[in-house]
């Protein structure tokens, strides 16, 4: 992991206020206050604690091990372990008390200017004496500060055993001076795996830990800090964030195959207008090589190539060329991009421009030349089925499956004196009706042929006419639930019908 996540930070920040409160602690907590019932000795010089060892091993003390706080096993049993305890106070003290001369009497004071007890080291034959002495007896506003002090850090306690991470403090060996809640919940060998991963280095670093029987493995992010001559460390449970950066890696891969198997071609462009993003589909379309998109060229230089390339639209002149491009860059960032490309190769693209989250935009190149040519032939093969009806001596009229008029010829139209493609409003069958009893015959035969265009039903009529002629009506059902009605004028019908019975 690179940088200092917010993890690391917020870390940090409760790894300094731990320490803190322990170093208050022990420093509120002196063995120098008066404790009732401690075995501490007083004289007319102050407070004394001594320890008395044998080859450095503790053999005899007068002051309660539970007394001296911020002990990593509860108990000092060497003088190094009371040389750590110390070491911060008046160090630096020799390694072992066999280093002090026979009869030697050695006396430290504190390190910081405003504590006045002292450190004596003496050694007699093969033993050591250490003595601490605090001349400062404390007053009634000290005792009253201390206990502020552990009250508040009852409460800072009680806080950080409710944090959402694990918290461990070390002592320079390795040895655990306090823990939160969080991190004794660990058995000891997740705790000692978590440790030994933290301090590996002092970077946050993520480890999978297996889950209790069934449940699904834990994923822990922890850190190792140092402060002063403590260390800390921090693991937080991050299942969740590791569960969700796992299903995003999978669902950004399965994008990418859907994109590499799209038909049509895919350009991102970033905030800072460089290509980002590409499908091998936009190789295919445009032409272009794979290093020069590779190369993550900006939109000019991409329309540029797509310029050379002979895939956009040859522009009058160079200049309005680029106001093309500016605008089609404009209208594609505000979400209104939309135009087929109709190229000097005969081919025909799509393109459309869309805005992306974060100023990006994408392209869409899609290849329509097979439905333009196909819609150019249906556009052709209507037209000529038009003129054809448009020829015939017959008066056609076709309803659509709403009883809406969807074609009308020229000799139904001259016949009726109607046009219904010139009318912005639609033309209903009752309208036609009307227009038919109106213009050829009030006979109720028109009521007859509604219901037969309505019922879907084939109907035919024969209505003479005022000129000895005959029109002949009929009603058919057409493919669709569509309807026709066929209107043919026959003259002379009285003499053909003699002339065939002679």
């Amino acid at each position: 992991m690179d940088g200092f996540s917010p993890l690391f930070l917020a870390a940090t920040l409760m790894a300094s206020a731990a320490v803190s409160l322990l170093v208050l602690w022990a420093l509120g907590r002196s063995w120098s206050s008066y404790t009732p019932g401690s075995r501490n000795t007083t004289s007319g010089f102050g407070h004394r604690a001594t320890f008395v060892f044998q080859d450095d091993i503790l053999v005899d003390q007068d002051t309660p091990a539970e007394t001296m706080p911020g002990v990593a096993s509860g108990d000092i049993g060497t003088w190094p372990s009371l040389r750590s305890w110390l070491g911060s106070r008046f160090g630096p003290l020799p390694r072992s008390l066999e280093d002090l001369d026979d009869g030697e009497l050695r006396d430290l004071p504190a390190t910081d200017a405003d504590d006045m007890a002292t450190l004596s080291l003496s050694r007699f034959n093969d033993g050591g004496r250490v003595q601490v002495t605090d001349p400062t007896r404390a007053g009634p506003l000290d005792r009253h500060r201390t206990r502020r002090l552990s009250a508040t850090i009852t409460r800072y306690q009680t806080v950080f055993d409710k944090a959402p991470c694990a918290v461990r403090i070390l002592d320079p060996a390795g040895r655990m001076l306090w823990q939160n809640a969080v991190f004794a919940g660990y058995d000891p060998a997740q705790a000692q795996h978590l440790i030994d991963t933290a301090t590996a280095k002092d970077t946050p670093t993520r480890l999978r830990m297996p889950g209790p029987a069934t449940a699904e493995d834990r994923v822990c992010e922890v850190v190792h800090i140092r402060a002063g001559d403590v260390r800390a460390v921090f693991a937080t449970d991050v299942t969740q964030v590791a569960n969700a950066e796992a299903l995003r890696r999978e669902f950004i891969q399965t994008l990418t195959k859907i994109f590499a198997n799209l038909t049509t071609g895919l350009a991102v462009f970033d905030r800072h207008r460089n290509l980002a993003l590409f499908n091998p589909a936009l190789l295919d379309l445009t032409g272009l090589p794979a290093p020069i998109l590779s190369s993550q060229p900006s939109l000019i230089q991409f329309f540029d190539s797509l310029r050379d390339n002979r895939v956009l639209p040859e522009p009058k002149n160079y200049a309005s060329w680029r106001n093309q491009i500016e605008t089609m860059i404009s209208s594609a960032a505000g979400g209104l991009y939309l135009e087929d490309w109709n190229l000097p190769n005969g081919m025909t693209y799509r393109v459309t421009g869309r805005p992306h989250p974060d100023g990006a935009i994408a392209f869409l190149f899609e290849d329509i030349t097979d439905n333009v040519s196909l819609a150019r032939h249906f556009r052709s093969q209507i037209s000529l089925c038009e003129a054809v009806l448009d020829a015939s001596d017959e008066a056609k009229i076709v309803f659509g499956p709403d009883n809406i008029v969807s074609l009308c010829n020229r000799p139904c139209r001259q016949l009726l004196g109607i046009d219904p493609d010139a009318s912005f409003a639609d033309m209903t069958l009752r309208e036609v009706v009307t227009v038919c009893r109106d213009s050829l015959s009030r006979d109720g035969v028109w009521d007859r042929v509604e219901q037969a265009v309505l019922n879907r039903a084939a109907l035919e009529e024969t209505l003479p006419q005022p000129d000895d002629s005959t029109l002949i009506c009929r009603v058919g059902h057409l493919p669709g639930n569509s309807a026709i009605i066929t209107l043919l004028s026959q003259h002379g019908t009285s003499r053909s019908h003699a002339k065939a019975q002679a």
